[in-house]
């Protein structure tokens, strides 16, 4: 029987760095380009498995949204060549909001995206300027109209929130666009490991407890995300549900075989490796399956089978007793007014 698993594939190009992202960039150059999507397919290649389906795909970054035409055809060509994919996948891609055109929507329809996650980020002009953002409202808002006109229908809008420029009057604008273009998919994420000096965690706690109560009318269904029925996003589940992955590109992360793994980080070890036909794996862990499971599933809001917590439960015990944790149905699952504690929480399984 063949396992169904995802593939995510890092684009690690920008026109920018931004000050508060964490993930592997770097400057966009059109001939690195070209090199490092050689490199990208050959990983492809000496990763490709036989027993699995691939039932979702996710192109992340960085900004992929800023490849030209044939290197999306390319890139989805090599897929199909390595792996039998699932009849329905689910393919996404992120795209940055001034990259989105008529012409580039026809391109991602025509090489199989069918999920788009636009980096919004904030539909007012305040958050965007201190954001740093290459973007304006206007062109994520024509970015997500657009999208929508395309027949993009799984489609989902990022946010950054607990800015010292925002308050409850602002979000509560952004999230009148959202209702507006009744958007099935909606992602939340702090600003994190930058809080201002002028900014609290006070602040922040309120702002997101805010997009909890404003978004009420959406599935909550992950720490950070928020969906009408039927449109949680498959590729990101396979994380939360312990599910296998295969990590392709710049510092990517997989888990295949109960083992978590993770790409090299520098650009030129990378391209070094796979032109040689060598793996570019920098770490392999081997990680406690139950913790593992535990710490995955508890930043989904339904949480896990208490049978999951077998091995823990004096810390169970411990945590219930504090109100951290509650019992859902037959679940046990954070709780939400304690879900900003989580990092803490999920301290006491590993």
């Amino acid at each position: 029987m063949k396992k169904k698993a995802g593939i995510y594939i890092h684009i690690p190009f920008c026109k920018r760095k931004c000050f508060y992202c964490h993930f592997a960039t770097i400057p966009f150059d059109s001939q690195l380009v070209n090199e490092y999507l050689n490199s990208v397919k050959n990983e492809l290649r000496m990763k490709s498995n036989s027993g699995y389906v691939i039932d979702s795909i996710y192109v992340g970054g960085g900004s992929p949204s800023l490849l030209e035409e044939a290197h999306y055809f390319s890139l989805m060509e090599s897929i199909s060549k390595y792996y039998q994919m699932a009849s329905n996948p689910e393919i996404s891609i992120e795209c940055n909001p001034e990259d989105i055109s008529n012409e580039k929507l026809k391109i991602f329809k025509n090489a199989g995206f069918n999920r788009l996650s636009i980096g919004t980020q904030s539909f007012i002009e305040e958050d965007l300027k201190y954001l740093q953002r290459g973007h304006s409202v206007n062109q994520s808002l024509k970015a997500v109209s657009i999208a929508l006109e395309h027949l993009f229908s799984n489609l989902n809008v990022d946010f950054i929130i607990g800015l010292p420029t925002q308050n409850e009057k602002s979000l509560d604008l952004n999230y009148s666009h959202v209702e507006r273009f009744n958007l099935p998919h909606v992602s939340c994420y702090l600003l994190e490991n930058v809080l201002p000096a002028h900014s609290s965690e006070e602040c922040q706690h309120k702002l997101y407890n805010f997009t909890r109560k404003r978004l009420g009318a959406f599935n909550h269904y992950e720490v950070s995300n928020f969906c009408k029925s039927g449109f949680e996003c498959r590729h990101n589940l396979k994380y939360w549900k312990n599910q296998e992955y295969i990590g392709i590109g710049l510092s990517a992360s997989g888990f295949q075989d109960h083992k978590d793994y993770k790409n090299d980080d520098d650009f030129t070890d990378y391209l070094k490796k796979t032109r040689q036909n060598i793996l570019p794996v920098k770490e392999i862990n081997s990680i406690n399956p139950v913790s593992r499971k535990i710490v995955m599933g508890l930043r989904r809001l339904k949480g896990l089978p208490i049978s999951s917590f077998h091995s823990y439960s004096k810390e169970l015990a411990f945590l219930s007793d504090e109100n951290l944790l509650i019992k859902v149905g037959n679940n046990i699952a954070v709780n939400p007014e304690k879900i900003l504690l989580l990092n803490e929480i999920l301290t006491y399984f590993v």
